[in-house]
């Protein structure tokens, strides 16, 4: 007897389960890319593996320690194979359990009495839950700071690579946290201080005039962010924050000043301008239906700032920014001598972001290059997160009816994934959709309100992140020109969500297996 598929088609998840329930001997192969894998079973339970992912085991004496060295390599295994997107799978029942398989020696690494999958299981489901929530949080932070050039001074994010991390040092930067929530400031505080900021907190506009008073007596400089929400020093609005900018452009030395809010729109921008800040950032806002989603988001954010945000904040960086390419406006839809032409120009473009996905797959990147790689097929743009069972604007690029910033815009959509419509398909389904725009539904409610500029057919890609969507690529042509076939960008969506998910894999990868 034996089984054999894809992962795609059958997560590896649903293989252990069924093999372990049913108590079988035998051993699961696994074929990918990027090597070979393979566990062993003894009556359901996982006594060996390899993967070219999880290095061997040296030799050492039988003892504790050794079996625990080989538990903790075999729970490796599984996790990472469970993980796993694309690839074939075999099963094959056998009387004996092998020790020898694929050229690997397995004698010296049998684990007694074995692993019982369905124990790591729960552990498994909650380890994915929560990439997932970081690939969704890490997406979003990608896009703290507005795309376009602005008003503010800020360079175009999507042309420059993020910043390294700053190296942690005993005291660092020294940054001031000004927010009235808890939560915020602890979860700010902790990603902060771990990537070597000396972090001070206050939690209202009173509070940080006297934290911005004593840290300019010690005649150190000092960085300031501040969330725009706080209740004013009369209590007469939620625009504290301005408050806090003011009163900063008047201690000497005065700190540059980062402010952050839940919503951007152009007046808020004018405002932080005049009050003195330096930089305006989107900060996350509370998740209804998930509160450990909000903790993630807050943890990205607090690392987007640490790597990219301050240290732009403070005009300093340990190198020259290396810069990605800029996104580009699609090539015209030629004529038809002309195809081959514009379909070798955005093979180029998505041959350029492959490279950048591979040479450096940060989170930071992805959120980027998945813009870049969608401008070179589409004039307009617009990348959603999946969020409460709705998407929500995260960016975009191209025209709007309006005349104003699409990049600001995009923050303020929101399409029902309840409602029948390609988004939902899309979602559900991860699977591509392109076509006529509809005349009526969610799709057509949102180009409503960008203005359809004479579109007419549009295009909505999935992003996937273990197993499911978190993200859409939204793509139209204003004037009414036909849409490019899909199949390399649909593929590069692809590419992004395993550079996404590799991205977080390789955080969690801190602890290798020791003997």
């Amino acid at each position: 007897m034996s089984l054999s598929g894809s992962v795609e088609d059958l997560p590896l998840l649903e293989i252990l389960q069924v093999v372990s329930f049913c108590q079988k001997t035998g051993h699961l192969t696994v074929r990918a890319d990027a090597g070979e894998a393979a566990v062993v079973f003894d009556s359901g339970r996982v006594v060996a593996g390899y993967a070219w992912n999880v290095p061997a085991l040296p030799s050492g004496d039988p003892g504790p320690a050794r079996e625990r060295a080989v538990r903790e390599r075999v729970a490796l295994i599984l996790e990472r194979l469970v993980r796993l997107r694309d690839g074939d799978f075999a099963f094959h029942l056998s009387q004996e359990v092998p020790t020898s398989l694929g050229g690997h020696d397995l004698s010296g690494e049998m684990l007694p009495g074995g692993i019982n999958p369905e124990e790591l299981m729960l552990d498994l489901a909650k380890k994915l839950d929560e990439d997932r929530r970081d690939a969704a949080a890490v997406l979003e932070a990608s896009f703290a700071a507005p795309v376009e050039e602005d008003d503010l001074g800020l360079e175009e994010l999507v042309e420059e690579a993020p910043a390294e991390p700053p190296a942690a040092a005993p005291s660092g930067p020294r940054v001031l946290v000004v927010d009235d929530e808890p939560d915020v400031r602890r979860v700010l505080r902790e990603r902060l201080a771990a990537a070597g900021f000396d972090v001070s907190e206050a939690g209202d506009p009173l509070e940080a005039r006297g934290a911005m008073e004593r840290l300019a007596a010690d005649a150190r400089p000092f960085l300031l962010v501040a969330d725009v929400g706080l209740p004013s020093l009369a209590g007469s609005s939620f625009r504290g924050g301005l408050d806090v900018a003011r009163y900063a452009s008047g201690v000497a030395p005065a700190p540059p000043v980062l402010l952050m809010a839940e919503t951007i729109d152009e007046k808020l921008r004018t405002r932080a301008k005049r009050s003195g800040a330096s930089l305006l950032a989107w900060k996350p806002g509370l998740s209804k239906l998930d509160p450990l989603q909000y903790e993630a988001d807050l943890r990205a954010f607090g690392d987007k700032l640490a790597r990219d945000l301050l240290p732009r904040l403070e005009g300093r960086r340990a190198a020259p920014p290396r810069r990605a390419a800029p996104i580009a406006a699609p090539p015209p839809q030629a004529a038809h001598p002309a195809r081959d032409e514009a379909l070798a120009v955005r093979r180029a473009a998505l041959d350029a972001a492959l490279v950048e996905l591979q040479s450096r797959p940060d989170p930071d990147m992805v959120a980027f290059l998945l813009l870049r790689a969608a401008r070179a097929f589409f004039p307009r743009v617009v990348l959603f997160l999946v969020r409460d069972e709705r998407l929500r604007g995260l960016g975009g690029v191209g025209p709007v009816a309006n005349g104003t910033s699409l990049d600001l815009l995009a923050r303020e959509l929101s399409v029902p994934l309840a409602e029948p419509s390609p988004f939902a398909d899309a979602v559900a389904l991860g699977q591509a959709w392109s076509g006529p725009l509809p005349q009526h539904g969610p799709l057509r409610a949102m180009v409503d309100r960008m203005g359809d500029l004479g579109a007419t057919a549009a295009a909505v890609l999935p992003v996937r992140a273990q197993h499911e969507t978190i993200a859409v690529v939204y793509g139209d042509a204003p004037g009414g020109a036909a849409l490019p076939e899909l199949d390399l960008l649909v593929a590069f969506n692809e590419h992004a969500g395993r550079a996404l998910d590799n991205a977080l894999l390789g955080r969690r990868s801190a602890s290798q297996i020791a003997c």
